[in-house]
């Protein structure tokens, strides 16, 4: 079943970036009850504005991973620092060793600021809130990203 999963993120996160100008790919820590790591893409939507879909997987007793796709509306202060708040939509997987299995849909709510480090590479802290039915969280996020 987790592959399969995984399969589909892979095969989605390929089709939209074949869709779509990619402005930068990034990896990341999630740190809430429990430690994460993601991998996402930024797209560019409109002047402003971002289009950021990742994948988030959560070191668990279970298996707990999200797939969300978050919009960003950029405020560029200068040359090197960029503040944004985001919105958007989460599916909640998460599966306990006693069988029981839970997908959910969520909504995102949260900001970020991002430090272009030089032209290619960016550094990036967000702070999130996640509403999902019975597993609603919060948790901050720090990542790096590679821009084209």
């Amino acid at each position: 079943f987790m592959k399969k999963i995984l399969l589909m993120a892979v095969m989605c996160l390929m089709t939209m970036s074949a869709m779509a100008q990619i402005k930068s790919v990034e990896v990341k820590a999630n740190l809430r009850g429990d430690f994460g790591i993601g991998a996402g893409l930024t797209m560019p939507v409109f002047d402003k504005i971002d289009f950021a879909p990742n994948f988030n997987y959560y070191f668990t007793d279970g298996t707990v991973f999200t797939l969300d796709g978050d919009f960003h509306y950029n405020f560029d202060l200068d040359q090197n620092w960029t503040l944004y708040p985001l919105v958007g939509l989460a599916w909640f997987h998460a599966s306990a060793e006693i069988g029981d299995d839970y997908n959910k849909i969520g909504v995102n709510l949260g900001g970020g600021a991002r430090y272009n480090i030089n032209s290619q590479w960016a550094a990036f802290v967000e702070a999130k809130y996640q509403w999902v039915n019975d597993f609603d969280d919060s948790f901050f996020t720090l990542g790096i990203s590679y821009k084209f």
